[in-house]
């Protein structure tokens, strides 16, 4: 079973500032092992996580296909991997991981839904060393999985291009190919 990703970047990742430039990195490290991953923005500022739909319609297809979801964001895009998360759960789909860096701490229409019950393992790497980002994950009734929750003294703005913190998230995909092998 091959494993489909998709790295979505923040609030200002397209055109023409393209912040969260390190979901091009590990979108690369990720292809790099044979996994198909594509980056997307979030959304745009006037139109918030408006990408969801279109992000969410790609991966339907793809675990139709027989791919198994791994979901990805920084920042804004954190929240809307966990928005596409909630609606692939809704169709009755499996998220094995998303792996969410610094997602926004907004908790009313904007930012990140409670992890639902469809995902295996969420990994979430936050900081509090400025204001941006900074949220926590929360679980949804239901959730058994894994909850990683990991603070890291990193402005929000280099927390998603971290080295380390890329070969964790290679890390548990490999986990998951070997998984899908045996």
């Amino acid at each position: 079973m091959r494993i489909r990703g998709y790295a979505i970047r923040g609030l200002a990742g397209g055109p023409p500032l393209y912040f969260s430039r390190g979901m091009d990195t590990l979108a690369d490290r990720l292809k790099a092992l044979g996994v198909t991953c594509s980056v997307h923005a979030q959304g745009w500022l006037l139109h918030p996580y408006g990408n969801v739909g279109t992000i969410l319609a790609d991966a339907l297809q793809a675990a139709q296909a027989g791919a198994r979801i791994v979901l990805i964001g920084h920042s804004m895009g954190a929240d809307a991997a966990l928005k596409v998360a909630v609606r692939l759960g809704e169709n009755k789909i499996a998220v094995p991981l998303v792996v969410c860096f610094d997602p926004t701490s907004f908790r009313a229409l904007l930012g990140p839904p409670p992890v639902p019950p469809n995902v295996g393992c969420a990994l979430n790497f936050y900081q509090k060393v400025d204001p941006v980002g900074r949220g926590t994950l929360r679980a949804a009734p239901g959730f058994r999985g894994r909850l990683i929750q990991e603070r890291h003294d990193q402005a929000h703005v280099t927390l998603d291009d971290d080295p380390k913190l890329h070969a964790r998230v290679v890390a548990e995909v490999k986990t998951l190919m070997a998984a899908a092998a045996a």
